[in-house]
């Protein structure tokens, strides 16, 4: 291991950013090709391709506690698809990549029948990746899917930011980890048309924030773009906080945490749900 990453990790460990319990998410971004551009392709024919190559290279995985496969629907490029996969800590995404040679030949055991399925894969690609970055699943605040869809969902990725603790009147660590913890147990929790959330913090990759915070990415599923934009949560909140006044206390608490809600959405995504793999737990 070089120094300076053995600096960098030290150093992120020595913060306390990684939590016992906790898991690691990577996300990162591949780009289509045009179809009319590939050479013998079709929308049916990349379609059965993908969620084969899903189906044994990352569904098959056994390293891989979840996975998504997000195609673009509003923002960002159009030709670009996000995988977000979920491991039980960095080594094991590590060791995925080197047993990946070993899953495609498990997957597709004739030579030939490997080849030619790699060619007819690869050739809807354009080539290469980026790595949005690697975080920290806070487990705590983590909410899964309860039942198995036919059709597709739609993801919603942003990134907000926890103001520094100098600009929050009263503030601390610990009473910021309890109002957002309370926050999620009484809303989203009980708000149906949120399927899934996760709430990811910076790792050892990316942005770890600044003088003006720490950045934080929510990744939300929801049905329909009617829950997605649907933003009414009066009634989860009067459940939550019957007496008003204590709402407004804790809203303004909430809010102040959270740098007035402040943040930038990264995209919309279309979750292929035949090409996602599911936690067992």
């Amino acid at each position: 291991i070089k120094p300076i990453t053995f600096i960098l990790i030290f150093f992120s460990l020595a913060l306390g950013q990684y939590k016992d319990g906790n898991r690691i998410v990577t996300l990162s971004t591949y780009y289509l090709k045009p179809l009319r551009t590939v050479e013998d392709g079709s929308a049916e024919e990349r379609r059965e391709v993908f969620n084969e190559h899903a189906k044994k290279m990352r569904i098959r995985n056994n390293l891989i506690i979840s996975s998504n496969a997000l195609y673009h629907y509003l923002s960002g490029r159009s030709n670009e698809v996000i995988v977000l996969n979920e491991w039980n800590n960095i080594m094991d995404a590590d060791q995925s990549i080197k047993q990946t040679a070993d899953r495609r030949k498990k997957g597709w055991p004739n030579k030939k029948t490997r080849e030619s399925f790699q060619k007819k894969w690869g050739k809807y690609w354009a080539g290469g990746h980026s790595d949005m970055g690697n975080y920290e699943l806070d487990t705590k605040m983590l909410k899964r899917r309860k039942k198995k869809m036919k059709e597709n969902t739609y993801v919603v990725i942003q990134e907000f930011t926890l103001a520094p603790m100098s600009s929050v009147e009263g503030g601390s660590a610990e009473d910021r980890d309890k109002v957002l913890q309370e926050w999620f147990d009484k809303v989203i929790m009980k708000d149906d048309r949120v399927l899934s959330q996760m709430m990811l913090n910076h790792y050892w990759s990316g942005s770890a924030g600044g003088p003006h915070g720490w950045p934080v990415v929510i990744v939300t599923e929801f049905a329909s773009m009617d829950d997605l934009l649907d933003e009414d949560l009066s009634k989860l909140l009067e459940s939550g906080w019957p007496d008003e006044k204590e709402r407004k206390t804790f809203r303004d608490k909430h809010r102040a945490y959270w740098g007035h809600y402040t943040h930038d959405d990264i995209g919309i995504y279309v979750n292929n749900v035949k090409q996602q793999k599911s936690a067992k737990n």
